[in-house]
């Protein structure tokens, strides 16, 4: 199997966005020229154009109705380009991930399977160890959880009220309505969260976080939400849920490749970091959702000692009292 096929390089999606774009409308040497550096690179324009321009790829041809200008010579759209056997490959790995099956309906799934017939999977799920994942992750594979799985994309796609039937903490069950507008998923804790916005008395309330483990129903609710419910929920979509007052302030030393290893295991944050020349360490600045501030924590103290916690305070006693507890556990009390 190749992993780089010529048919497949930037240049042929180059074109076929050329293409793309002269099917609609005549296009002149500038938009060329934008596309070639959008998809390609600062001098793919001068190996292209020329060659679609003179005819010798014979895709192009002169307008007459605005002079300098060209017009697609295909009379339909430009075709697709077909997948390749290493994308099939990877395909028909992923479609055996539990949590992307999440996303589909039993149909679909039968029709993905159907389609990958004879392509071997890239990997197995089993290949896998999750050395710093908790064990008791959400059952996707529950019947019940799929379903409410797929009533949370149903009010989420049309923007449709949710009835929810919810478990607390003490094992009392909940019952109310939410205006959904995004799912989180925890690498560390293998668990899907929704966000959403608790709806009473006609408009939106209380923001809130449900683990979707705990979901003890989920029905959509055949009400659509008015324009201005679907504005401020837009307004949620994909901010901190209750971002904290402080960033958390580190010291990295650089010792055993830790800058790297930080920037690559916090890539998922806000953050901001600077080289401080007199003592020749790196300050990284975390900006964080309050409701991930454990799994913060954990990660951060899984560095051990390349990374020092300067600030806030607040956060800071949390790594004091975390260390305490595992020293306890490990050799008792410190008298």
């Amino acid at each position: 199997m190749e992993l780089f096929n010529e048919i497949y390089s930037c240049y042929y999606h180059t074109v076929l966005h050329i293409l793309a774009e002269a099917a609609g409308h005549s296009v002149n040497m500038k938009e060329m020229e934008q596309i070639c550096k959008n998809q390609a690179f600062q001098e793919t324009a001068l190996a292209v154009l020329p060659k679609l321009t003179k005819r010798e790829w014979p895709l192009l041809f002169p307008s007459k109705e605005h002079p300098g200008c060209y017009e697609s010579a295909l009379h339909f759209s430009p075709p697709e380009l077909p997948l390749t056997a290493l994308q099939m490959s990877w395909l028909a790995a992923l479609i055996h991930d539990p949590r992307f099956r999440l996303f589909f309906t039993d149909e679909e799934l039968k029709t993905l399977s159907e389609s990958l017939k004879g392509f071997e999977p890239l990997y197995q799920q089993e290949n896998f160890y999750y050395y710093d994942q908790f064990c008791d992750g959400d059952s996707y594979a529950s019947p019940s959880y799929r379903e409410h799985f797929q009533a949370i994309l149903k009010a989420l796609r049309e923007h449709h009220i949710l009835f929810i039937g919810y478990e607390g903490k003490k094992g009392i069950c909940h019952s109310f309505e939410v205006t959904p507008y995004q799912l989180q998923y925890s690498s560390k804790d293998d668990k899907f969260r929704l966000c959403c916005l608790q709806y009473r008395r006609g408009r939106c309330g209380l923001n809130t976080i449900l683990n979707l483990e705990r979901i003890r129903d989920c029905r959509v609710s055949p009400d659509l939400l008015s324009d201005s419910d679907i504005q401020t929920l837009s307004c949620h979509r994909f901010l901190p849920v209750r971002k904290a007052k402080e960033p958390v302030l580190l010291k990295i030393t650089g010792e055993r490749n830790s800058l790297e290893r930080c920037m690559l295991h916090f890539a998922s944050y806000e953050k901001h970091t600077e080289y401080h020349e007199e003592g020749k360490y790196w300050l990284c600045s975390i900006y964080y959702d309050t409701a991930d501030e454990t799994e913060l924590l954990i990660d951060i103290l899984s560095f051990g000692p390349v990374i020092e916690v300067l600030g806030p305070g607040y956060f800071r006693s949390l790594v004091k009292n975390r260390v305490k507890r595992q020293h306890e556990l490990l050799y008792g009390t410190v008298e």
